[in-house]
């Protein structure tokens, strides 16, 4: 004759805590390695962008990049930054600004090297940061 046994969940937190190892400081630090090592892979494939452009004008600006075959343009606000989408290609960048009370001015950078930081400055002139 056989007797049945009583059926137990298949998972419960009394099984789990008496399945699980104790955590020991060289299973921590393991733990701790692997952790860094993934924010790590993860930090490093994050696209960058080849230009940034912080407007430090103290007012509200619309900026235009425009290389040999790219063109954007972004209207930023007081103490904003703004990365550029846009794949630039080796050559000059002209970038244009547009002050509220002035007309654009307009500035070129011949040899940038990507990635490239640039601050609006008050005139409305773009310098390299």
């Amino acid at each position: 004759m056989t007797h049945s046994r009583p059926r137990t969940p298949l998972l419960s937190l009394a099984s789990a805590s008496r399945k699980r190892p104790p955590a020991t400081p060289a299973r921590l630090a393991v733990g701790a390695a692997l952790f860094g090592l993934c924010a790590l892979g993860a930090w490093l494939t994050i696209p960058r962008p080849d230009v940034r452009v912080m407007n430090a004008s103290g007012q509200d600006v619309t900026v235009t990049v425009r290389s040999a075959q790219v063109r954007a343009a972004q209207k930023l606000g007081v103490d904003r930054t703004w990365a550029v989408e846009q794949e630039f290609k080796a050559g000059p960048l002209r970038f244009q600004v547009k002050l509220p009370d002035r007309p654009g001015v307009e500035t070129t950078i011949t040899a940038p090297t990507f990635p490239l930081r640039v601050a609006v400055a008050e005139d409305g002139r773009v310098a390299p940061r």
